[in-house]
């Protein structure tokens, strides 16, 4: 009789984990994306990272970054250096290469969000349906631009700040940004006005911008860091006593924590990450 607690005591700890642990957070993945904190897609709870930082599965193989209202494609995630490549998804396919047609300006509030440029990532600005042309080394005309068949003129410039462009009278002017080694390689180093038909490798100005730029998030890093560490999983949850306000949690097999687990009188961390995927 003594033996029948003890044979239900790995089934009772594996139970208590799982219900430690947000079920929707586990293995989710799309387009070969694993998603984990501090991102989360938006058909899982919360709980899972951020808040905001839900990300948009598409036919289960395109996932999309929502920021301020406008979509970017996400390439890559890094966890373990926290950075991500993204690129805006106005320019979606190779046919818009030769003029691609860009709406809003990349905007991000440093001040308090979690998303910053890194020391690789540069502008660039596109000038659409303009009246007067542009001559400069730093200057790429796009082609197959619509405007073009009324006479007007679509441009790329490849400086980082373009100033004085409304003597250009242009019907619009949008200011991209992109890897610093993959403009260089469309200006050619900037020693020679750019040939468009075979300006980059990329595919010319819009294949620069298709192929994105990097982006580092820095979402309670160090906290998860621990908490995963510790054999834990990050997520979010609402603080009852704080007007639901959302905190850090360390979801571990003993319930969750604002900090760590406690591994005292419990089943290792090595025995939780068989029972969770962790970056």
């Amino acid at each position: 009789m003594a033996l029948l607690p003890l044979l239900l005591l790995p089934v009772l700890l594996l139970v208590a984990a799982a219900d430690a642990f947000p079920a929707s957070c586990l293995n989710a993945t799309c387009g070969g994306h694993a998603i984990h904190y501090p991102f989360w897609l938006n058909d899982a709870t919360s709980d899972c990272g951020y808040p905001g930082l839900g990300l948009v599965c598409e036919n289960n193989d395109t996932l999309i970054l929502p920021v301020k209202l406008h979509r970017y494609r996400v390439g890559r995630i890094d966890y373990p250096t926290h950075t991500l490549v993204v690129s805006d998804d106005d320019v979606a396919d190779e046919s818009e290469f030769g003029c691609p047609r860009l709406h809003v300006n990349l905007t991000i509030d440093y001040a308090s969000y979690w998303l910053q440029l890194t020391q690789f990532d540069s502008n660039v600005t596109f000038l659409y349906g303009c009246n007067k042309n542009l001559s400069s080394s730093s200057v790429v005309e796009l082609r197959g631009c619509p405007e073009s068949s009324t006479g007007k003129t679509s441009f790329m410039l490849l400086d980082d700040v373009a100033t004085g462009t409304e003597a250009y009278e242009c019907e619009a002017v949008v200011v991209a940004t992109v890897l610093e080694e993959h403009k260089k390689e469309l200006g050619g180093g900037g020693s020679s006005p750019p040939a468009p038909e075979n300006a980059s490798l990329f595919g010319g100005p819009g294949g620069v911008v298709w192929a994105g730029f990097e982006l580092k998030y820095s979402a309670h890093s160090q906290q998860c860091d621990r908490c995963e560490r510790s054999g834990g999983w990050c997520g979010y949850r609402h603080n009852q006593t704080n007007g639901g306000d959302m905190m850090f949690t360390c979801f571990c097999n003993s319930g969750p924590t604002s900090h760590r687990c406690d591994f005292s009188g419990q089943f290792s961390g090595l025995e939780l990450r068989g029972l969770v995927r962790l970056p």
